[in-house]
């Protein structure tokens, strides 16, 4: 008899472990005809995706910002310094070119350049201009 028993016990055991099974697949079934749900699991799954993605822009466009920022700053330095020495380097020349003027213009003796006869060949060409216009109106004349 032992062995009855021991093989109404084994298949009472594999008939436990058959229905758990059913059940389980049963379950499986019933989730995946759950249309409802499931939209409302993937809606939430696509949102929460959503949100990593913006906060993952967010940060770059934090990090973006910042090191814009940086830079600007450090060339808006530069450019500075740069023009505060180009603006030094321009007084100085305007000054050296003023000075070099007010000496050229002092040492300058006005009355002895108005006083200095023109040059011989200035007169000797207006002199020449002169007689070829007489020469050219008198020969139109005719």
């Amino acid at each position: 008899m032992s062995t009855q028993g021991d093989e109404a016990d084994r298949l009472r055991a594999e008939i436990a472990a058959t229905r758990s099974g059913l059940a389980e697949t049963a379950e499986q079934l019933a989730a995946k005809t759950d249309v409802k749900g499931r939209a409302k699991e993937a809606a939430a799954s696509a949102a929460s995706s959503v949100a990593q993605t913006a906060d993952e822009a967010k940060q770059r466009v934090s990090t973006a910002a910042r090191t814009v920022a940086d830079k600007a700053g450090s060339a808006a330095s530069v450019v500075a310094d740069k023009a505060g020495s180009g603006a030094s380097v321009v007084a100085n020349r305007a000054a050296g070119a003023a000075t070099s003027v007010r000496r050229a213009v002092r040492d300058t003796d006005f009355a002895a350049e108005a006083r200095r006869p023109l040059p011989w060949a200035v007169i000797a060409g207006a002199a020449a201009a002169v007689i070829v216009i007489v020469y050219a109106v008198r020969r139109r004349r005719g």
